[in-house]
């Protein structure tokens, strides 16, 4: 028989989900869509800021661990046939010490390894004339509203009103400005460039892309020292640091993301991020600030891990921050006293909802055994982890995409990429099992699979109200699956359906290797040896 819990409190995926829970021992819902049912301690106030600071130190100690593991042998390479699907079945990794067994309880962030360090963190050089990079009016209102049509929908880090309250002072320049404030709005300029193609930057703003992404790119890497980025716990500051990780992904001579999402997580667990700030009893606009950054640091650490055939940092334990509210900025106010209404229904938060569940449950299904364990998940067969699939996207069908309307772009946008990448990770879990082997119908069948998901990303790139939107994901479900169909073509070249699969490989394939910033994306490159290899054979 379930074992009832005392009344009051709901599992933590319950919580999360904002759904009713019985309360059993485990609770229907964790018993319907099989994943572990966990309740929260309920710590004394003595206890909190110790089990914090454990569960930060965790996290870090984790962090560190993998980043030395993995700089121990920089010169080692792996083939894509050695790391196919290694995500999913990975190698086991060392296990991490306990905190109570360190020698240094406290971890402090300058301990990450990473190259990009010594220009972001040393003093900054004196021969940097900020207000040299800083852009004209007129450039400053163009790459605002850039920003608030391209990335604020997909990042809501911030709130709108609040940052152009900002803008509006900059533009007239009536006061100086705070320096994280100047930091935040330099990383603006710098993310609205990212997301641009050259020739849309050229045509904008008619200056060359490289040339304004090193001159935003310069001001932020001078201003975070200033602001003594590694003992910071302001918030504007790590909202800065986070919009230039997760768009200098775009950026070919951009911050090492993966190096640095270390540090911003550091930041965010020193900061008390990872623990919901409802339960610490902070103000409401406060909490819902909380959990955007949280949750877009989140994903980030989730996304670096996939691109580099590693693991997440982030320990399931180290963290109960709940899913921000759907509710749009106009319903939130710094001087708020009561918390906002979260209700179903189109809102601009819906997409950064739907990324954050669906990354959060990738999470749970791409990732090796070992991390599964790290962190309480259920063990799933993959027969189960299709089947959970069918009922997570189902739910997400329900409680989202529902509310869209597909004439609208940013809909279109989000409903498409939703199921693609739904699709994608239910693919690579089958993969997973047969290793491109089995029955010939079987590879025919996931072979059809990965051209239909190949087919329907490129038609979503070739929409032109939308194409604004697919910086953010847009590699992640093509080079993915184009990965899948190299390595299909490899095992079996010909036969059924092989003139379409090698016909979409080489278009797929043409049109990535010219797009800005390829050749510096440690998958990009995984995928020009599986393919040299794919033709030798």
């Amino acid at each position: 028989m379930p074992r009832e819990i005392a009344p009051g409190r709901s599992c933590l995926e319950c919580r999360r989900r904002k759904i009713k829970c019985d309360r059993s021992h485990p609770c229907a819902y964790c018993v319907k869509v099989r994943i572990n049912c966990k309740y929260p301690i309920r710590p004394t106030l003595h206890d909190e800021h110790s089990l914090t600071r454990v569960a930060s130190l965790e996290t870090k100690l984790l962090a560190v661990e993998k980043r030395l593991a993995e700089i121990g042998d920089p010169l080692q390479s792996t083939s894509p046939a050695a790391t196919e699907l290694s995500r999913s079945r990975g190698q086991k990794p060392q296990d991490a010490e306990a905190p109570d067994g360190m020698k240094n309880p406290v971890i402090e962030t300058s301990h990450f390894p990473t190259t990009d360090f010594p220009s972001l963190l040393s003093k900054p050089r004196a021969s940097v004339d900020v207000d040299s990079l800083r852009p004209s009016v007129a450039m400053i209102a163009a790459l605002w509203q850039n920003y608030l049509e391209t990335l604020d929908p997909l990042l809501k880090i911030f709130h709108t009103p609040t940052v152009q309250k900002l803008v509006i002072s900059a533009v007239h320049g009536r006061e100086k400005l705070e320096l994280a404030s100047e930091c935040l709005l330099f990383a603006i300029y710098y993310g609205s460039v990212a997301s641009m193609s050259p020739a849309d930057c050229r045509l904008q703003f008619e200056e060359e892309r490289h040339v304004l992404l090193k001159r935003y790119r310069t001001a932020v890497e001078h201003l975070l020292p200033r602001l003594k980025l590694l003992e910071s716990v302001d918030m504007t500051v790590l909202q800065a640091f986070a919009i230039y990780l997760i768009t200098g992904r775009c950026d070919e001579d951009g911050p090492d993301v993966y190096a640095l999402v270390g540090l911003a997580v550091g930041m965010a667990l020193k900061m008390g991020l990872n623990r919901d700030g409802a339960a610490l009893g902070l103000p409401p606009f406060e909490v819902e600030m909380r959990r955007r950054l949280w949750w877009q640091l989140f994903i980030l650490d989730i996304r670096v891990a996939e691109d580099r055939r590693s693991e997440p940092c982030i320990l399931e334990s180290s963290f109960n921050t709940r899913l921000p509210s759907n509710i749009p900025d106009t319903n939130l106010h710094p001087k708020m006293t009561q918390p906002p209404v979260s209700a179903p229904g189109r809102t601009e938060m819906l997409f950064s909802l739907v990324r954050f569940e669906g990354s959060y449950f990738a999470r749970q299904m791409v990732f090796s055994d070992s991390f599964g364990e790290q962190n309480a998940y259920i063990t799933l067969t993959t027969s189960q982890k299709a089947h959970t699939i069918d009922i997570f996207q189902e739910r997400i069908e329900q409680q989202y995409l529902s509310y869209l309307d597909d004439n609208i772009p940013f809909d279109k946008i989000t409903a498409e990429s939703a199921r693609l990448v739904l699709a994608k990770i239910k693919l690579m879990i089958i993969e997973s099992k047969h290793a491109h082997n089995g029955p010939s119908d079987e590879q025919v069948t996931r072979r059809r699979g990965w051209i239909k998901i190949l087919e329907d990303a490129e038609r979503l790139r070739e929409y032109v109200d939308g194409k604004k939107w697919l910086w953010l994901f847009q590699t992640y479900i093509e080079w993915d699956a184009l990965a899948q169909l190299l390595l299909s073509l490899r095992a079996e070249p010909f036969g059924v359906e092989a003139d379409r699969a090698w016909n979409m490989a080489f278009r797929i394939y043409d049109y990535w290797k010219h797009a800005e910033g390829t050749r510096r994306d440690q998958r990009w490159k995984q995928i020009e040896e599986l393919r040299l290899e794919t033709i030798r054979e």
